[in-house]
């Protein structure tokens, strides 16, 4: 029993160092998610305005019009209302604004800091541009703005003088900071900059009299700290930011990290001595009366986890173990009758799914198509309002209809070609199609938007060079293996796929990105498993041209199905 209580005092000084670490590494990997997290938002915003800078058509030509001429009040319309678009896409961003020796382009969430905003970047984006480096983001400090501090990110559009940037108020960033450290019990959690100032309005109160300058200045990742004058001790830990000049630092009282633990190592000493003098006088007893009938219950579960539902225990005279053991029975019994229920259910939901994932499906061009319409408005250009409206009226008679399970192959490819029409007017000249279809196919049943997905993905991620012709092949051909199948390839000119987008596509694995295009092409592929059971294929390639193909392997049907009758 001596040994037994040594090590008991032992086991209890090594859990409090134990629990001390494990506890400041939970913290820890909090703080870095946070911070992992606030770097990863920013790198994406910085992503953002390159895109914006190098992609976007209307901000690379705005400086080739002359200033007030109609060509360039039209494509600044064009900037406003994306920026107006694109800022509800990061909570985090404040400001989008752009600018050049004529004239600020900005765009606030905040409408009744919009003057303010645009006053500040009147006087300060000059030194602004000359003070950023490539990559990170500026800490700034203005007055006018709540909180004062801010970051900013400013880039430069290639050859044309133009600049794009953001704005992030502190403030923002310490309000999810506080939000996932807003506990009473803490001492402080606050934003700095490297050099151990601290960012004036941020972070949570705090009484904590402690030199944090030189404590950030080390950037240590933890370490434990005193304050002078309580004489409490204080977990300190900090983490610089990778993207901006500024450091996330939080201090926790050692007491709220042990908290209970003395009464937990008394309870523990109390149990020793009790357990050891229980356990003596008990054994025989607890051996016969709970070990036999576990090993009877566990090597029961055994034999019912490997399929063997006809298995029953024997009960004995143990009050507790007669209930489990016709517990166990019953529950044996009962998944032996529910098997087949179960499967009944499955194909439920498999249909259920099937109408959902049909569902799903939407145009994703909406915002393009009153923009054109709204151009060729702006211009008067009467006919092709016309146009463009009758092509978007066939486009949405079709999405009206297109709830129904299954449609022919020609009322695929007439809103296949509909929906290229429209595209045209976005890209005039520059988009083809060629269409390859035996008639004997066209009257062949498929679900409603199986081939239009890829042809949308193709425009979206393929035609990334507007200056070059783009062209979609869209084939089709009857095979005959093990049946009657008809394959539909559809094909372009593009840059074809990533290496690691296709090999992921073709091993069946998630895209890590949520975009429209590739959730429409996921779900493609989705109901055409679930609506054929394994009985269709979808292959992905490029072609030796360094295009993208897509192959549908589909079989074949002619006959509608009949409605299925409905249920009592």
């Amino acid at each position: 029993m001596i040994p037994g209580v040594l090590f008991f005092i032992g086991n209890n000084l090594y859990a409090k160092n134990v629990v001390r670490d494990k506890v400041t590494e939970t913290y820890r990997n909090t703080l870095d998610i946070f911070a992992d997290h606030t770097d990863r938002t920013l790198n994406d915003i910085t992503n953002y305005l390159n895109k914006l800078g190098v992609y976007d058509t209307d901000v690379g030509v705005l400086n080739s019009f002359p200033p007030g001429s109609d060509n360039y009040v039209l494509t600044k319309i064009r900037i406003q209302l994306k920026i107006n678009r694109d800022i509800g896409l990061y909570n985090m961003i404040d400001t989008i604004f752009l600018f050049n020796s004529n004239e600020l382009i900005l765009s606030t969430s905040s409408q009744n800091q919009y003057g303010i905003l645009k006053n500040v970047l009147n006087d300060n984006v000059r030194r602004i541009v000359d003070e950023s480096t490539p990559g990170r983001w500026l800490l700034w400090y203005d007055r006018r703005i709540e909180g004062g501090n801010f970051l900013v990110q400013v880039s430069e559009v290639p050859d044309t003088g133009l600049y794009v940037g953001a704005i992030i108020r502190m403030s923002e960033i310490a309000n999810q900071l506080s939000i996932q450290w807003s506990h009473g019990d803490i001492g402080e959690a606050a934003i700095y900059r490297s050099d151990g100032t601290r960012l004036g309005g941020q972070g949570t109160d705090s009484h904590v009299q402690l030199n944090r300058t030189d404590l950030i200045r080390e950037n240590a990742p933890y370490r434990f700290v005193k304050d002078g004058e309580t004489g409490k001790r204080y977990l300190m830990m900090n983490r610089p930011s990778e993207v901006a000049d500024m450091t996330t630092s939080i201090l926790i009282p050692e007491s709220y990290i042990l908290q209970g633990l003395p009464y937990f190592q008394l309870l523990t000493y109390a149990m020793a001595f009790g357990v050891i003098f229980i356990f003596s006088l008990y054994l025989f007893f607890i051996r016969r009366t709970l070990f036999k009938p576990l090993q009877q219950l566990i090597s029961g579960m055994k034999k019912i986890s490997l399929g063997m539902l006809d298995v029953r225990l024997r009960t004995n005279n143990t009050l507790e173990f007669v209930f489990l053991a016709n517990t166990f029975n019953n529950m044996a019994e009962q998944i032996k009758s529910l098997r087949i229920g179960m499967y009944e259910e499955q194909l439920k939901a498999q249909k259920i799914e099937l109408k959902q994932l049909q569902a799903q499906i939407n145009p994703h061009f909406y915002m393009n198509s009153l923009n054109i319409i709204y151009n060729f408005a702006a211009l008067k250009d009467t006919d092709s309002v016309k146009k463009m409206a009758l092509h978007l009226g066939d486009y949405f008679r079709f999405i009206m209809r297109a709830n129904r399970e299954l449609i022919t192959l020609e009322e695929e490819l007439k809103h296949i070609a509909n929906y290229l029409e429209i595209q045209k007017f976005r890209f005039p000249h520059k988009l083809g199609s060629v269409y390859d279809i035996p008639g004997c196919m066209k009257g062949s049943l498929m679900p409603a938007l199986s081939i239009q997905p890829f042809v949308e993905n193709a425009i979206i991620h393929g035609f990334v060079n507007h200056r070059k012709p783009f062209e979609i092949r869209i084939r089709g051909e009857l095979l005959e293996e093990e049946g009657a199948f008809m394959q539909i390839t559809v094909e372009d000119n593009g840059g074809g796929f990533p290496e690691e987008v296709l090999r992921r596509l073709n091993e069946g694995q998630g895209l890590p990105s949520a975009d429209s295009s590739r959730l429409g092409i996921a779900n493609v592929i989705q109901r055409l498993k679930l609506r054929y059971d394994g009985a269709a294929r979808v292959d992905f390639r490029n072609t030796d041209e360094g295009g993208a193909a897509v192959t549908i392997r589909l079989p074949v049907s002619t006959e509608p199905e009949l409605p299925e009758p409905k249920g009592e």
